[in-house]
Parts: C-alpha cells; structure tokens; sequence
C-alpha cells in the first residue's frame, strides 16, 4: 500500500512544487489552507484515515485561499495544535515536514519551533539528486511512525540488532523517550543518532575510515555489498543509510586480519589490506587535504567534505553539549583559512579561535 500525504501551502500552485517527491511508493495532495486553524485541525481529523503524513509551509498568509481569506495562522502554530492534540490522544501519531524556503523567517526559528517537525526541506535546495533522498525519507517517517507507536517493542527489535553493544547511555536515553509521544522519540532518533557520527557513521565517513576515495573507486559498490553486514537496518534506516561505527572496526579485525589498529592505519595502507582481504582490486586510497599532516583519516571537513585526520582539523562551533556517544565535527585548516561552505560550519569553536588566529598569521606569512 503507498504512502500518501497532505501537503498544506497558500499557493493555490502548490501541487506543483511537490511533484518532484512522488513515486510509485509516495502520493502527495497539495490544498490550500482552510479559513482558520480549528476548521484546518477538524478536517484533519475527519481525514485521519486518508493520510500518512503532512507537509506544512511555514508562512501561509501570503496568498488568500479559494474563501478570499489569509491564514492567520503559520505552519509551526498548526504543527503545536496537532501535536499537543496527538499527546492527548485526540489525533493519531504521524510526521510533520516543514517545506519551506531557507529565508529569514525559518533560519529564525526557534528550536522549540524546528522540534514541531521531524525534518526541514529547503525549497530552494531542490533538484533530481535531492528529490529522491527526501523521497525515501518522506516513505521512511511514516513506516517508522507506524512501528514506534508499538510500545510493545523492545530495543533491539527497533534498532534490528543485539543491543548489548549499543552504548547504554544511549539505550537509557531512549528508553525514557519511549514514554514520550512519538515525535519526540522520532526527533531525537533523527538529530542525535542518525544525522550526528558517533554509533553510526555516514557513506562518506565509512569511506574515510577505510581510507577509500569512493568517488573514483569502482569497486566501491562492491564493497558495500561485502559491508553489508555492518550496516544499520533498525527504524528509518531506509531514509538514513548509515553503518554501525563498532561494526566496521569488528569487520576490520576479523576480515582484514590485520595487526594494525584501522585507527593508526595510514589510508594507502589501509586499502591494500583491504584490497588483498577482499580481492577488489579497484580501490583507490583518499589523498591528504591540503595543509593536513595525516592520512590516518577518520571524520570528514565540513568545509570541503573530504577525508581528514581530526588532528588537522579546528572543531567546529556549537558542540559544547554533545551526548557521550557522538563525535565532535571538524573543519580543515584549509577549508577553515579559506572559509569554504561556510554556512555548513558557521565558524570554529571558541577553544579552537587562538589557535585559528595562529594559523591565519602563519599562512599570510608564507604568501608573502
């Protein structure tokens, strides 16, 4: 059976903007708001049964509806209503997407606004690469709303795994979020495991551990078909490709054979014990970023998203209340100095901006 949403806008043009997302899996009916937020929240409830999930712009008032009225109220308002109506048991459980463009008005949310909503898509960040990840997670939200709502589930039925290796903070922080409504734990799950590197890890990250350029390798594919055991198969994982962090050394140790600890590996070396362990030939090692000492590579710039050994990096800003099972971002000097993607690192941290000044001292000096 497909999964079907509403998707509420001002712009009577609105089930333009969704096309992108549907498949054969994925239905989408875009409507324009009602005339107020009780007529919007009863015909949402007279309509339980006909959708899965629910898209919501932020702002609402730009456009009258078919009533010649402006909403006087804003996406996040209606997100509150449905969601304080759902803890009450008055409305099912199911995700709610912000889709809206990355002005000033959303950057301006506060995070109590952004936790209404299990995901934020920025319209203007739209295209053919991003519309079919944000397909699988619009699929995956409402599968895995579905199956949290069982309580009767324990944590290793949700996660898909022995949980006796799973970091017990974590699980006794999930634990208690099992009592809460299921947003909260699907916000959490979302932003402190799934998106942040730590229990799990990324493509990318994977990659890097295993010292691999991925982009150039063509047997890359290959050997994720041979990780295939390592990887995350618990709630969303459909929407989140991401492989255990304790699994992938496991497989190292048990695979690659190797007496050298992948930590402490350098890159180049780490692949041909890799190559001779699983005979794909069609692996090339990751090269060093530019300025950076290490190829003993284990996280990735935020900046220019390429391989780096965390002791060539500054950390990045805003991590000062990191849970015990994630691991800080970095950004490489080079990406730093030259200050590239700058709004995916903001700035570095402030125990790292002695050390920032340093280096922009040294390297204005060696131009000269």
């Amino acid at each position: 059976m497909s999964i079907h949403y509403f998707y509420i806008d001002d712009d009577p043009e609105s089930q333009k903007k969704v096309e992108g997302f549907k498949n054969e899996e994925l239905s989408i009916d875009a409507m324009q708001h009602k005339d107020s937020w009780e007529l919007q929240l009863e015909f949402l409830k007279e309509r339980e049964n006909e959708y899965d999930g629910l898209i919501l712009d932020l702002k609402l008032d730009d456009l009258p509806n078919n009533n010649d009225i402006r909403a006087k109220f804003r996406g996040t308002s209606l997100a509150q209503e449905i969601r304080t109506r759902q803890k009450e048991g008055i409305l099912k459980s199911f995700t709610i997407i912000l889709f809206s463009a990355n002005d000033k008005t959303q950057q301006a949310l506060e995070k109590s606004g952004t936790d209404l909503f299990d995901i934020l898509i920025d319209k203007s960040k739209l295209d053919d690469i991003a519309f079919p990840i944000y397909t699988r997670q619009l699929i995956e939200l409402s599968k895995g709303y579905k199956y949290l709502c069982d309580s009767s589930l324990t944590t290793a039925e949700i996660f898909q795994t022995d949980d006796s290796f799973i970091d017990t903070r974590f699980v006794s922080e999930f634990n208690e979020l099992r009592k809460a409504p299921v947003h909260i734990q699907s916000k959490f799950l979302i932003t402190e495991f799934l998106t942040r590197q730590g229990l799990l890890i990324d493509e990318d990250v994977l990659a890097a551990r295993l010292g691999i350029n991925k982009e150039i390798s063509t047997d890359w594919n290959m050997l994720l078909t041979v990780l295939s055991e390592i990887k995350y198969n618990g709630v969303f994982s459909n929407g989140w490709s991401r492989w255990w962090t304790h699994l992938a050394e496991n497989w190292w140790n048990k695979s690659v054979k190797s007496e050298s600890i992948l930590r402490s590996t350098p890159a180049r070396e780490r692949v041909e014990m890799i190559k001779k362990a699983t005979g794909l030939q069609h692996l090339i090692a990751a090269e060093k970023i530019n300025k950076a000492d290490s190829d003993e590579f284990w996280t990735l710039c935020k900046g220019c998203h390429l391989p780096l050994d965390p002791v060539d990096g500054l950390i990045v800003q805003g991590q000062d209340n990191l849970y015990p099972w994630q691991e800080p971002e970095y950004v490489s000097v080079e990406a730093a100095l030259w200050r590239t993607n700058i709004d995916d690192w903001i700035s570095v941290a402030d125990v790292e901006k002695e050390r920032y000044e340093e280096l922009k001292i040294i390297y204005s000096r060696k131009k000269q």
